[in-house]
Parts: structure tokens; C-alpha cells; sequence
């Protein structure tokens, strides 16, 4: 996985190894603050953590897309993307692991990643969708700030989405998370939060296509060419 695929943030799929997952926060980490849905954890208690913001905004996106992750979820705040990798094995400025219930993050408050933190619980449509839907939420349809609709154009009429799908980890950064955030945002914007949460629900890996045919009623290309038309 390159560097350059991954600067904002990742959704995890893979738990980490037993002991990373295990009561207790990871080693070189202390306790910073706890709110009734995180526990925040920092380097020798240095790094700041904006704990209320966090769960403000966890409450705003399980009400979207209506669902509420069990438990209190292990928020760990790093200095630099490199530590990030150091713990996680991935260069991230965050990385998250929804079924383990962590966080790990170079910001105070990211919500990038407590997108990822719901909705990866919810199902597995791959991180085009994963992705697309935190830049579309979480990063507020922007992308190294500049509206990603914009930013996406000239990929949305030159590549079909369905091979954007396919080959989400092997693009630059620059050309994935703009597509991926303008698409999933032309989905809420045409069908609903509830429905693309929905399509998430019943997606189990491996079914996409046909989960997004069966939840928006038409082919992830004919969305495709109409989201490049609308562009």
C-alpha cells in the first residue's frame, strides 16, 4: 500500500493482533479522557484530544446512518503519520479498525475516522464506498480543500466507476478520495443518508455490485455516467 493512497485516513478491515486488541491501551500510550463512547489515549498523556467534540459528532453520524457502535471505542493520537505506521502498519495520518472498536489518528478530533468507526461496522462494500462516504461526511465533500465534485470531473468521464470500485487502492491519492467522496456524495444528495446506509447494510464483501443494484435500482455504471453527466 503506498504512501500516497493513504495521507487522510483508512478504514481497517483486519483486526490487529490479540495482544493490540486486548483490555488495556498500547504500550508507550496513557489515558487522557473518557466520554461515554471513547476512551482517548495519548502519548505519555502529551498530545491534545478534543474528547467532546468527538462524541458530539459520533452521536450526529450513528444518527445519519442509523447505527450505534457498541461499547467505548480506543481513540490513540499520534504526533506524526509515521508513528501512525509504527503501530498500525499503516502511513495514515489515521487509521481505523471498526470491529476492534480503535482509532488511531495525528488530530485531536478526526472525523474521517469516526465515519469510518460506524459505518465500517455495518457492512463491508469496499474501500471505494468506505472512503467515499468519510470525505463525503466527514471531510465535508472536500479534498485538500477544494470541492471534490470539481476535483473529480475529469476522472468521472474518463473512467467508469466500477473500475474506480476495482482499483480504489491502486490510484493516487488526488484521483481516489475525490471520486470516491463526489460519488458517494451524489448518492446521498439523489437517494438519502438512509438509503446508502442501506446499501452498506447489505453489503457482506464481494456482493457489491449487485447490493448497490439492489439498493439504488440501477448498475454501479449507469449510476456512474449519470454522477459524470451531473458533473
Amino acid at each position: 500500500m503506498r504512501k500516497t493512497a493513504r495521507t487522510i485516513g483508512a478504514v481497517a478491515t483486519a483486526v490487529l493482533s490479540a495482544a493490540s486488541v486486548s483490555a488495556g491501551s498500547l504500550p508507550g500510550f496513557v489515558l487522557k479522557a473518557q466520554t461515554e463512547h471513547f476512551s482517548f489515549y495519548s502519548r505519555d498523556g502529551r498530545q491534545r484530544i478534543d474528547a467532546e467534540k468527538s462524541e458530539r459528532y459520533l452521536a450526529r453520524v450513528q444518527a445519519q446512518l442509523g447505527h450505534r457502535v457498541a461499547g467505548r471505542a480506543e481513540y490513540y493520537r499520534y504526533e506524526t503519520p509515521q508513528e501512525v505506521a509504527a503501530g498500525t502498519g499503516t502511513w495514515a495520518e489515521g487509521v481505523t479498525f471498526a470491529r476492534a472498536g480503535q482509532i488511531h489518528s495525528t488530530h485531536e478530533f478526526h472525523a474521517h475516522e469516526i465515519v469510518h468507526l460506524v459505518a465500517g461496522q455495518m457492512g463491508n462494500p469496499g474501500a471505494f464506498f468506505h472512503e467515499g462516504l468519510a470525505v463525503a461526511l466527514g471531510n465535508e465533500g472536500r479534498w485538500r480543500g477544494k470541492n471534490v465534485d470539481s476535483a473529480a470531473r475529469a476522472t468521472a468521464r474518463r473512467v467508469p466507476v466500477a473500475t474506480l470500485v476495482a482499483g480504489f487502492a491502486r490510484l493516487e491519492a488526488d484521483v481516489a478520495y475525490p471520486a470516491a467522496g463526489s460519488f458517494v456524495g451524489t448518492l446521498i444528495r439523489r437517494h438519502g443518508i438512509e438509503k446508502v446506509a442501506a446499501f452498506f447494510r447489505a453489503c457482506t464483501g464481494g456482493n457489491t455490485a449487485e447490493a448497490f443494484a439492489g439498493t439504488f435500482g440501477v448498475s454501479l455504471d449507469e449510476a456512474g455516467a449519470a454522477w459524470a453527466a451531473a458533473l
